[in-house]
């Protein structure tokens, strides 16, 4: 994907002090309010991009250049060899046959689109945890973002990060500009998913590029990213009016996709042998 050219506000660009975003730290807001305000000068001098967002409980940055790094969890890993990654794309496909099969049988609704487009097999394996896939999970609520960023946060500070995505035409846009696909959940899910509905999600990726790439850096996110935050994780970040939303609304009961996946984790759990 293609990286691009950020504006940041005084404040943070007098706190990154010429570094690159991704090497710098993360800028500190002790509340919500401070955070909103930050993003909506970011959202203000950044124009020609779609403000999208993570919360993490890390910053997880490379061991070799020290910076932060968003590759989605297909591409993870500092020594990613040829084979294990064709053994990642093997696992995908498998999950990917598996899906169809199971909305066809259960005549889930949009089945038949599913069948035809590896984007929504991918986003429903991706968003709902059943293996790695080429595509990241974004939010496009601030406050989702930070209510994962504190779900079972151990850390006395957790982390937000604020990334630039072109505008979105379609509920898959792929743009040939930037190298970049981005999918809509709560356009291309079933009614029967709920969790999308819920978290406001989107999964992005690089466009048309699975196990053969020049640079694996070109598929790292941290090519649109524009800003990383710090935040406390004690209850007066939020302040008045607002609230985290409880791991029981993010993840809501009742979700019939979210069941027929927990099926085809099972099943490639006992289809693969330890070590593999």
């Amino acid at each position: 994907m293609r990286a691009i050219e950020i504006k940041l506000t005084e404040e943070l660009s007098r706190f990154v002090n010429s570094k690159p975003v991704d090497s710098a730290d993360a800028y500190p807001v002790n509340t919500y309010r401070q955070l909103v305000k930050q993003v909506a000068k970011l959202a203000y001098l950044n124009k020609d991009h779609l403000l999208f967002f993570r919360g993490q409980g890390k910053d997880y940055r490379s061991s070799k250049a020290d910076a932060s790094t968003f590759y989605p969890a297909i591409y993870r890993g500092d020594y990613l060899t040829k084979k294990e990654l064709h053994d990642r794309f093997d696992i995908l496909n498998q999950a990917a046959r598996r899906l169809k099969d199971l909305f066809s049988v259960n005549h889930v609704q949009g089945y038949k689109e599913l069948k035809m487009k590896k984007y929504i097999q991918w986003s429903v394996l991706q968003h709902y945890s059943v293996c790695s896939t080429p595509l990241l999970d974004f939010t496009h609520s601030l406050r989702v973002a930070c209510s994962f960023a504190r779900l079972n946060a151990n850390n006395k500070e957790v982390y937000v990060f604020v990334f630039g995505l072109p505008y979105i035409t379609n509920r898959i846009s792929i743009n040939s500009e930037h190298d970049i696909v981005n999918v809509r959940l709560l356009s291309i899910c079933p009614p029967d998913a709920l969790r999308p509905y819920f978290q406001d999600g989107y999964l992005a990726g690089t466009a048309d590029i699975t196990t053969e790439y020049e640079s694996k850096t070109e598929l790292d996110f941290k090519n649109r990213l524009i800003a990383k935050f710090r935040m406390p994780t004690r209850k007066k970040f939020w302040g008045r009016g607002f609230s985290s939303i409880p791991y029981s609304v993010l993840y809501p009961r009742g979700d019939d996709v979210g069941k027929l996946c927990v099926q085809i984790k099972n099943h490639l759990e006992k289809e693969l042998q330890p070590g593999q």
